[in-house]
């Protein structure tokens, strides 16, 4: 459904090239039902805002919620990026024309979901073209009031669940005889289509995605793994892997992958 929401401040006195709407699945039906509700963000033709890692350059895009008390709130659920290459041959994640991000929100026991529930929103972004600009959207709206229309088929189109590549997808891994630098290797049950490699944000590492190549149902992807920061690296790396197969169809895969 679209939430009757209005935005309540925008960074900047110039036009923004994005704009932002508080939406959900559906009304909650009874007591301890889990929705989602987060923000769709509409961008201009050739701008282009964040996914959780950036990439070389940028910031994540962050979307928080206000619920009533009582109510429990998901991590944010991120779509699958694509990567593009910003002035100066800098790699870059994120999303262009729209992307939904959102979080499952749950009623408690005992909560009366039949009156109209009150729901705010805080989405921040950086949007980049030819420049870069800051802004921000406080959406507020109710649950159960008017004007709201439920499209949950509109909704599970934008925010697909990842597949969990453990129980598809072979993984190993070994490592180069050049320090960082470190060869995934991904087994597929069959040939894949164009696989593309998105790096989670990693504690103490900083991941350079390079060759990805793939032959029959063998995927290589090589890394190039650095330290940042005082803190110690993580002895795991999580990713995205998108598959885009033959008909133009594209899945995400949540990979996690241990490192030592």
């Amino acid at each position: 459904m679209v939430v009757s929401a209005q935005p309540l401040s925008t960074a900047g006195a110039e036009p923004s090239p994005v704009r932002a709407a508080l939406v959900a699945d559906r009304v909650p039906g009874g007591p301890g039902e889990a929705i989602r509700l987060g923000a769709l963000l509409t961008l201009e033709p050739g701008w282009h805002v964040y996914w959780a890692n950036p990439g070389e350059a940028g910031l994540a895009t962050e979307v928080t919620l206000e619920v009533p008390a009582g109510w429990e709130v998901g991590p944010l659920e991120w779509p699958v990026p694509i990567a593009f290459t910003q002035p100066g041959e800098i790699a870059g994640y994120g999303y262009e024309g729209s992307v939904l991000l959102s979080r499952t929100v749950q009623a408690p026991e005992g909560a009366d979901v039949r009156a109209r529930l009150p729901v705010r929103a805080h989405a921040s972004w950086l949007a980049c073209k030819d420049i870069c600009v800051l802004g921000e959207a406080r959406l507020e709206g109710e649950l159960g009031g008017g004007g709201v229309t439920v499209e949950p088929e509109a909704f599970a189109r934008r925010v697909m669940p990842l597949l969990q590549a453990a129980a598809r997808v072979g993984v190993s891994s070994t490592r180069s005889t050049r320090p960082g630098e470190l060869a995934v290797w991904l087994q597929w049950p069959q040939p894949p289509g164009e696989v593309e490699w998105f790096p989670a944000p990693t504690q103490g590492l900083q991941v350079e995605v390079g060759r990805v190549a793939t032959r029959a149902s063998l995927t290589r992807v090589d890394l190039s793994l650095r330290r940042v920061g005082e803190a110690p690296p993580a002895s795991q790396l999580t990713a995205v892997v998108a598959v885009t197969d033959r008909d133009g169809r594209r899945r995400g895969y949540d990979l996690e992958l241990e490192v030592e």
